[in-house]
């Protein structure tokens, strides 16, 4: 399914961050595969927001098949939301426990889908990145640790918190989650790096999966 097509069919929450370039690129890029252009962009500028570094319309149109237009109107988004809801702020977010995970990440409570997102923090427990890890169907999602480790790894982390919503509003950790938790964190141990906690929202409350 086309990202345009699946926009429409199931809402702007179910596209991947290369799914969201892939729609502002378009598929006006001759000889040159859309999507592959747009995975492309979407890891340019998660190295640079990894290294603190300002994308620059240089940086842009450097991408192989990305045109001056294009870089432009991806640009231009990236600074509409920085202005709108403050991406990039220089007060970083501190997270020590589940309530400031909570406080974070409640919006997914919200979600229809079964969201899983992790918080990616540095040794000081400040935020590095919020990332969608993925997402399921009404009431069920498959994630394997390496869905975690991979970007932990790009970020250069020393912690990683863990959520996800259960639509059916009833927040207790099922027998699945204990599962995929001790995974996660037996994987995310074996590369030097800790799972601080991971927590299931729903609704307007919350509880740690213990392992």
């Amino acid at each position: 399914m086309l990202p345009r097509e699946k926009y429409l069919q199931k809402g702007i929450d179910n596209l991947s961050d290369m799914e969201l370039i892939a729609i502002l690129v378009g598929s006006g890029i001759k000889g040159r595969d859309f999507l592959s252009v747009s995975r492309n962009i979407v890891s340019m500028m998660r190295k640079s927001s990894s290294k603190k570094k300002s994308i620059e319309l240089n940086d842009m149109v450097n991408i192989d098949g990305v045109g001056i237009v294009t870089a432009m109107k991806i640009l231009c988004g990236i600074e509409l939301g920085r202005r709108m809801y403050d991406i990039g702020s220089s007060e970083k977010s501190i997270v020590r426990n589940s309530e400031d995970a909570y406080r974070i990440l409640r919006d997914i409570s919200q979600k229809k889908q079964e969201y899983v997102v992790a918080l990616f923090l540095n040794s000081r427990f400040e935020v590095l990145e919020r990332r969608t890890i993925c997402i399921g169907s009404l009431d069920s999602v498959s994630v394997l640790p390496r869905d975690v480790i991979i970007p932990a790894l790009e970020l250069n982390c020393s912690s990683v918190v863990l959520a996800h919503n259960h639509p059916s509003g009833d927040s207790t950790p099922s027998s699945e989650d204990i599962l995929i938790t001790k995974r996660i964190e037996q994987g995310l141990s074996l590369v030097g790096l800790n799972l601080l906690d991971h927590i299931v929202i729903a609704g307007k409350e919350w509880r740690r999966v213990e392992v």
